[in-house]
């Protein structure tokens, strides 16, 4: 599968499931990560497209066909409405995702990917695109999907292709 149809496939289910989850708007509201729900509904969703899906294979979050997918949930400290004002290190979110693409880069395999979930945040919110970059640097491309939550909270849905 091209990355164009695993983009559309992930991004068009995904932002769906998010915006229609009470539960999950209860997490964004207190900033609480879902990675686990993340992983099971990537599989649901790819599962439409593929009978070869294996989660936590070799220490990857999700493979299916020629594709290795890791995945991660980024809870920022930026200010929102709705939002429970907590501080938490944005930073070291972020070094995760790095840390993911840097372990996929030595994997042999067609097909290698990072999604991860922001909020709350808009994708062109000025503090989160200095993140952002450290990322994107790493990648060959980046595609994202904004979104709200239940409660009009921000996230934005990334997918990159290492």
């Amino acid at each position: 599968m091209r990355f164009d149809k695993v983009k559309r496939a992930i991004f068009t289910d995904l932002k769906t499931s998010i915006e229609g989850n009470d539960g999950l708007s209860i997490f964004a509201c207190e900033r609480a990560k879902f990675e686990g729900w993340l992983k099971v509904e990537l599989c649901n969703i790819l599962s439409r497209h593929s009978d070869q899906i294996t989660p936590e294979k070799s220490l990857v979050d999700v493979t299916f066909d020629d594709w290795l997918i890791e995945l991660k949930t980024i809870n920022t400290n930026y200010r929102y409405s709705n939002v429970v004002r907590k501080t938490k290190p944005i930073t070291k979110n972020v070094e995760g995702v790095v840390k993911d693409i840097k372990k996929l880069r030595k994997r042999k395999y067609k097909n290698k990917a990072v999604l991860f979930v922001v909020f709350p945040v808009t994708h062109y919110h000025k503090d989160w695109q200095k993140h952002l970059s450290k990322i994107s640097k790493l990648l060959r491309m980046i595609k994202h999907q904004e979104f709200n939550f239940k409660k009009n909270i921000p996230g934005v849905i990334y997918l990159g292709l290492v």
